[in-house]
Formats: structure tokens, sequence, C-alpha cells
């Protein structure tokens, strides 16, 4: 079963742990340790348990029969332990690309410059062809899309198809139509032959990093997305 960003990273930091103390965790430990709330970290582990990436068993303190008192412990099964190394790079990769390219993109067109606009326009659609993650590459391209949507008429107005799309619970197919809303629009405005081949180039790489991202990931290029039209829409007015 596939694992979102964040049950990844709880598994990650269960194996560094695991490994540490080579026996299995009582999940009141796993919650200390991950400074994380009890019940959340025993939610999480039974949630990977059925994902097939925990195992858990009852111990009972030695010297005591009684059901009453046995002690849930929790371990990664082997095929967790096999994939542990690569999979905690992957997610931390991935986190930190995320992390610094919103933080980098949202924090300039908050500055509310005209020129800080396209200064992020020609920033991002440079870093496009280095993108890791299909996460990271969907929300690139969705921002030079809305960049450009930006001198288009109408376009970033509240009640625009786009908005409607923008505001509904993600799906992929809903963040693959806001897209192509985005992209027919800004696409009657671009005169450059070469502009307009290089923007359906990026649309095809989204389209296609679209597949691999889950229902968690489809929610945060969502909310992303409706950040950079939020502000956007601000300084336009």
């Amino acid at each position: 079963m596939q694992l979102t960003p964040r049950q990844k990273s709880f598994l990650s930091k269960l194996l560094e742990l695991y490994r540490e103390r080579r026996q299995p965790l009582h999940y009141t430990e796993v919650a200390r340790r991950l400074g994380l709330g009890k019940s959340s970290a025993y939610e999480m582990l039974r949630l990977l348990e059925r994902k097939g990436q925990v195992l858990s068993e009852y111990l009972l303190p030695k010297g005591d029969s009684s059901p009453g008192r046995s002690h849930i412990l929790f371990q990664p099964t082997d095929e967790a332990l096999e994939a542990g190394s690569p999979l905690l790079v992957r997610v931390d990769e991935r986190d930190e690309e995320w992390e610094q390219f919103k933080t980098r993109v949202l924090s300039k067109l908050q500055s509310g410059k005209a020129s800080a606009h396209k200064g992020v326009l020609r920033q991002v659609m440079d870093i496009i062809p280095e993108a890791q993650s299909p996460l990271a590459l969907c929300a690139e391209v969705i921002t030079v899309l809305l960049l450009n949507l930006r001198d288009v008429k109408h376009g970033l107005e509240p009640r625009t198809p786009l908005a409607k799309v923008l505001e509904s619970p993600a799906t992929k197919l809903g963040m693959s139509l806001a897209a192509g809303l985005v992209a027919g629009m800004v696409q009657v405005e671009v005169a450059s032959r070469r502009a307009l081949d290089r923007l359906n180039d990026y649309v095809k790489r989204y389209e296609a990093s679209l597949d691999g991202l889950n229902t968690e990931d489809l929610e945060t290029l969502r909310r992303y997305a409706l950040d950079v039209v939020t502000v956007l829409r601000a300084r336009k007015s």
C-alpha cells in the first residue's frame, strides 16, 4: 500500500529509533522520542501495521499473568527495514525541496512589487527542469501559469471556473482541470511561438507528474495554488 509523506516520515523516524534500541518499542516511548501525543503515535503505528510496515505483539511483564497488564510493543517489518535508508533520504530531500520552493515563491510574491513577480517568474521557469519530486514540479508549473495569468483580464477573479476548482477538495482531475483552464487563458495572450511551445511543454510535464501525487500531495498542491492566487489577486486590486 502507498504511504503518504507524513506516514513515510513517521516510519523513517521509527526505523532510526528501532535500530538504536534493537528491540520492539512501546508506543509511549515512540511518542516521547518523536515528540508526539501518545494517541497520535499509537494510531499511526496501527495504521502502518495495517499497511504492512509495522508488526505488533502483546507482552506480559515478568511474573504477571494478568491479561489486563499486557504491553503492546511495535517494530518495523522486514520489508520496512530493507527499504529504510533510501526511504529516509527520499522523504527528507522531497520535504526540504518543497518547503524551500514554497517559502521562496510566496515570500517574494507577498512583497507586493510587480518587478518581484517578474523575477519570480524567471526563477521558477529556470528551476522547473531541475525539480526532483512530482509535487515540486507541479507546483512550479502552476506557479508559472498563475504568474502569467496575472496580466489576463478577469483571470484571477473569485467567481471564475478556476476559482471554483481551487476552492473545492483536491482531486487529480480537478488539479488537471485547473492547469488546463489557466493554460487556455494564458495562451490567448502569448504572442511568441517559442514561449507558447515552452509553456505547452511545461503543461505536459505537469500532467505526467500528477500521476505521481497521492491524495495528500494533491491537497497540498491545491492549497499552494490557492495561496498564490490569493496573493496575486490582492496585489492586482
